[in-house]
C-alpha cells in the first residue's frame, strides 16, 4: 500500500492478520502509521483548543463547547450522567473534535487516507468485507471520570475503527475497550489503549456487538486520545 502516513505491511504479514480477523472479527495493527504522522497527530491532540463535551443519557445527546463560559452547565450535565449511569441507563461522557468545522491539514490528510480507495481496499482484502467508505470520523479525549457504557454500535457502519493516540498509559488507568457476551454478563475479550495501534472489529447488521470504554480513574494526568469512526 503506496502511502505517505500509513506504513508498508508485508505480504507475509497481510497473510496473518487476515487469518486473525478471519478466526476473531476483530484485529490489532501496531505501528500502523509511520512515526512522524503518529507524532504529529498526537501533538495536535494534545494541543487542541476546540473540544466539544459529548454527553449522552439513553438517546439523548448533549454537546457543547469545553469553554470557561460553559463550565457551570458542563459540570451539571457531567453530574446528571453520572447519575443515570448509577441507575444502569445508557450513559456517556468524553471530549470530541474533528467534525469537519475548520479542518486542519491533519484532519484533512487522515480522512483522505482512510477514505481513499487504495486503504478501503486495504480493508477488504484483510476483512472480507465490501466497505465501500468511510462513514464518520471524530478524534477523541477521555479524561479522569470519563467513560462510554455498554452498547452495539449497531447502525453506525460494518465496520469499526480506533486509532489509539494514547502515550504513557497503564491498565490500570481504564479506558480500556472492553467487549462483553451478548446478554451483557461479562467481558470477554479486553484492549488496552497502545500508542500507535489500528484495532478493527466487525459490527454485524443484525445486533452490533456489545462493547464498553471503561472509566478512567481518577487523578490520572494523562489523556487518553483516539481517532474512531466506522466503515459501511
Amino acid at each position: 500500500m503506496n502511502n505517505e502516513i500509513i506504513n508498508e505491511f508485508s505480504d507475509e504479514y497481510i497473510k496473518l492478520i487476515k487469518n486473525e480477523f478471519s478466526k476473531n472479527n476483530k484485529l490489532k495493527i501496531t505501528n500502523f502509521l509511520n512515526n512522524e504522522f503518529a507524532e504529529k497527530i498526537f501533538k495536535h491532540a494534545f494541543l487542541e483548543k476546540n473540544w466539544i463535551l459529548a454527553t449522552g443519557i439513553d438517546k439523548m445527546k448533549y454537546e457543547k463547547k469545553d469553554s470557561n463560559e460553559n463550565d457551570k452547565i458542563n459540570q451539571l450535565q457531567i453530574k446528571n450522567v453520572n447519575k443515570a449511569f448509577g441507575k444502569n441507563s445508557f450513559a456517556y461522557i468524553f471530549y470530541r473534535s474533528m467534525n469537519n468545522q475548520n479542518m486542519s491539514f491533519i484532519e484533512f490528510s487522515i480522512r483522505k487516507t482512510l477514505n481513499s480507495e487504495v486503504f478501503i481496499n486495504f480493508l477488504n482484502n484483510i476483512t472480507g468485507l465490501q466497505l465501500t467508505k468511510l462513514n464518520t470520523l471524530f478524534l477523541s479525549k477521555y479524561k479522569s471520570g470519563n467513560f462510554l457504557s455498554p452498547h452495539s454500535d449497531r447502525g453506525n457502519g460494518t465496520l469499526a475503527f480506533v486509532i489509539n493516540l494514547t502515550k504513557f498509559w497503564k491498565p490500570q488507568y481504564g479506558g480500556n475497550l472492553c467487549f462483553m457476551n451478548e446478554d451483557r454478563t461479562h467481558i470477554i475479550e479486553t484492549i488496552v489503549p497502545e500508542f500507535n495501534s489500528f484495532f478493527i472489529f466487525h459490527v454485524p447488521e443484525e445486533k452490533g456487538i456489545p462493547h464498553f470504554v471503561s472509566h478512567i480513574a481518577p487523578n490520572i494526568e494523562h489523556s487518553r486520545f483516539a481517532i474512531t469512526g466506522w466503515f459501511a
